[in-house]
């Protein structure tokens, strides 16, 4: 789009040149011994100057135009990233749905809550957050549970516990011993807040 954009703005930049240019050599053709003897050549001055200012305020127009269109391409291209890396956090994280927990367990063989968050975290951005709860408090930024986004972490009692967001009001993790990793709603919980990476 931003390439169509710079490509118009020539044409017509062209275009407007040419077109002055051309009326002002068919209005008032060049006299071997003055161009500026008459009143039609100063007129056809006068008209080519505000063509180019006319010009002026359309290269003005184009380029604010591109800009714009720029900076909407790379809004969008920045979301479209945000949602790739949050739909790859959660079908990875579901992956693991029924895996035993295990206390101080870090591996797909069996994970306590910030085991599975690190794990996760690291196989799909190749981030270390920390291995425990307060490691990974330390390393992300705190927001508030309503501001919370796919894919973040979401702190539960008092930072004892640990998750990851889901969306819809959902957090997916490893819950307690003689359980799996599993989906839950975060009301179920005590939940603090989030945290994002």
């Amino acid at each position: 789009m931003l390439y169509l954009l710079t490509m118009l703005k020539k044409i017509i930049i062209s275009a407007a040149l040419l077109t002055s240019f051309s009326a002002a050599l068919i209005a008032n053709p060049a006299k071997a011994d003055s161009v500026f003897d008459d009143n039609k050549a100063q007129s056809s001055l006068t008209d080519l100057s505000a063509a180019t200012n006319s010009l002026d305020v359309l290269t003005k127009t184009m380029n604010d135009t591109v800009s714009a269109v720029s900076k909407v391409e790379k809004t969008q291209s920045a979301a479209k990233e945000v949602q790739s890396r949050a739909d790859k956090l959660v079908s990875t994280a579901k992956k693991y749905l029924g895996v035993p927990y295990v206390w101080g367990g870090t591996t797909p063989a069996g994970f306590d809550c910030s085991g599975f968050t690190s794990y996760v975290y690291r196989e799909v951005l190749g981030k270390e957050i920390g291995r425990t709860t307060w490691d990974q408090i330390a390393s992300g930024k705190q927001v508030g549970l309503d501001q919370a986004k796919v894919g973040d972490l979401i702190i539960f009692y008092g930072g004892d516990h640990v998750g990851i967001y889901l969306g819809n009001g959902q957090v997916i993790h490893a819950p307690q011993p003689g359980e799996s990793v599993k989906i839950s709603s975060v009301t179920d919980m005590s939940a603090d807040f989030a945290l994002e990476y």
